[in-house]
């Protein structure tokens, strides 16, 4: 299987939207909509792995954002 990720000004271009998107969602919505996001990506990835690769990658993220 070929492992291809986005280009980097496509990355920055998902990013821009989801932050925006996320400011025009009510207070508290965000989690949610964040939850129905992941599932509806993961819905499109054929290898269960790299989905659970990708949960683990995010959650690792966080917990080192709450480390500094």
């Amino acid at each position: 299987m070929t492992n291809t990720t986005l280009p980097f000004a496509d990355l920055e271009q998902v990013y821009e939207r989801l932050a925006s998107t996320l400011d025009t969602l009510p207070e508290g919505e965000e989690s949610h909509f964040l939850a129905q996001l992941a599932l509806a990506l993961a819905h499109r990835v054929a290898d269960v792995d790299q989905v659970m690769a990708a949960i683990a990658e995010a959650r690792e993220g966080a917990m080192d954002i709450h480390a500094h």
